[in-house]
């Protein structure tokens, strides 16, 4: 009875597909089996960490290829050169050997992500009674404060020290802007790999119910940092990744707060959030965006030269707009989601962020999790011992 009852159970396309929700297939894991690489790789993780371990090895020991994994390509010698000073300060140029760099934090961010998620906010979530697929929730929302904060801060202080502070004409006058200094060389390199890799992170997490919305979202990111970088349009997309990254943490607090069971300073928090959300990213994006618009015709001549490292012509101009504009939809259609969750909590509801994964009760939760870990005939003997020491009592 207890056999044929968890052999229904697995056949119910419902638990089926809340099993399927939970799952995450490791893109990893199809390259180490298909080169019978099990024994050195056990898992995501484990391939990462001795990548880059390999790569830090390799730059140690003078190898070409990993040096230019794990430092800046392209420092600039000329007049202004001054001997001696440091990387974060120097001056640099750009070119396809950046690459190189990028492909190092992609990987990077893999191990740094998994370590922090399952060394630290796994336990730390435990202590704090959560269970199940909201443990594995609080570990990814806890990442993202611990990215978007680091993110924000290190954004923050080179616009500070920077012209376009606060001024976006800065975007335009001095243009070309085609030698950033290291520390700014090396914070835009970062955030590319970081936006690349999250195309790993979003198909190998929990499925998200706004997964299409996502993906269009990470590639015109992607594509705006890549496109930027190259035509040198690096301080508006600097502008762009700060208003971003603050609106993230005001979503991801509150998240772990719910996860705790702390409904009310959740809803509170979660009104912050809207506020920053509407602030930034339709309020200070706009103005960006306007900026992109008038801006260069006011201060450039819009000549393509390549030669002399100036490509801001119409054309670009018009691309460059063109991804704007698409990021500002993708921001429309969650801000009418986040609409919802606000009619929701005037109708004494909760603060339920409507782009999250797929909620479960714990009851299903705990069926999935049987037939997931423990199989059909391990699910029917652990029915079949609860079912004998009913008996016995």
């Amino acid at each position: 009875m207890a056999k044929n009852a968890t052999r229904s159970q697995q056949k119910d396309p419902k638990v089926a597909k809340r099993s399927s929700k939970k799952a995450t297939a490791p893109v990893f894991a199809g390259f180490v089996k298909t080169l019978g690489l099990q024994k050195f790789f056990r898992d995501d993780r484990d391939l990462a960490i001795k990548m880059v371990g390999s790569i830090l090895l390799g730059s140690f020991l003078g190898n070409g290829v990993c040096r230019k994994m794990t430092s800046l390509s392209y420092p600039v010698q000329d007049e202004l050169t001054i001997e001696g000073e440091p990387w974060y300060t120097a001056r640099f140029t750009k070119g396809w050997d950046d690459l190189y760099l990028v492909g190092f934090w992609i990987i990077a961010f893999t191990y740094i992500r998994i370590a922090i998620m399952k060394s630290f906010l796994n336990p730390f979530g435990k202590k704090l009674g959560i269970r199940g697929s909201k443990l594995e929730r609080f570990e990814e929302q806890g990442y993202i404060v611990f990215f978007y904060i680091i993110s924000w801060s290190c954004g923050v202080a080179l616009m500070y020290n920077s012209p376009h502070w606060l001024n976006t004409d800065h975007f335009w006058i001095g243009y070309p802007h085609n030698k950033p200094n290291g520390a700014f060389k090396a914070y835009y390199l970062i955030q590319f790999g970081f936006w690349l890799q999250q195309f790993y992170v979003l198909n190998t997490d929990m499925k998200r119910k706004d997964y299409m919305a996502m993906l269009i979202h990470h590639f015109i990111t992607s594509a705006l940092i890549g496109f930027s970088y190259i035509v040198h349009l690096t301080r508006i997309g600097n502008a762009i990744l700060i208003v971003m990254d603050v609106s993230d943490v005001f979503l991801a607090v509150p998240k772990m707060l719910k996860y705790q069971g702390y409904t009310t300073i959740c809803d509170v928090l979660f009104g912050l959030f809207v506020i920053s959300w509407a602030y930034t990213r339709h309020y200070l994006f706009p103005i960006i965006i306007m900026s992109l618009y008038n801006g260069p015709q006011k201060f450039l001549d819009m000549e393509w030269a390549p030669e002399q490292d100036k490509y801001m012509s119409l054309n670009v101009q018009r691309g460059f707009l063109a991804l704007l504009y698409g990021l500002e939809a993708v921001l429309c259609f969650w801000f009418l989601m986040i609409f919802k969750v606000i009619y929701k909590m005037f109708k004494g509801g909760a603060a339920d962020d409507n782009r999250s994964h797929d909620e479960e009760s714990e009851e299903e939760e705990v069926s999935a999790e049987v037939v997931e870990k423990l199989g059909v005939n391990g699910a029917a003997a652990a029915a079949a011992a609860a079912k004998a020491k009913a008996k016995k009592a």
